[in-house]
């Protein structure tokens, strides 16, 4: 298994990770960061940026398979978001609330 590090209000802490698609990290939220929040599953670029958080590890993994053939995840954020354009991010947000995603600090 893989780590990554993150920010979060209390600093940057470790996690693990998996990549279920190549460029598509998914992690659980530490238990102290967020702690009202059932949504601890996180989709999130290699880069960094959340795109979603989930309710469970294998909500997160099917959304990473299903958004996983739209765009090359393996670019840098800034190549991946202009690979989608304006519209094409609010299509993918759409996507992954339609797929039980919550904004990624929901």
């Amino acid at each position: 298994m893989s780590t990554t590090t993150i920010s979060t209000s209390a600093g940057p802490v470790t996690v693990d990770i998996t990549e279920p698609v190549p460029g598509l990290h998914v992690y659980e939220v530490p238990a102290d960061v967020s702690t009202a929040s059932p949504y601890r599953w996180i989709l999130a670029h290699h880069d960094g940026p959340a795109l979603a958080s989930f309710a469970s590890e294998d909500a997160a993994g099917s959304a990473a398979e299903k958004v996983g053939s739209l765009v090359d995840w393996t670019r840098n954020a800034i190549t991946t978001a202009s690979q989608f354009g304006p519209s094409g991010l609010k299509s993918l947000t759409a996507l992954l609330v339609d797929l039980g995603g919550q904004h990624p600090n929901a």
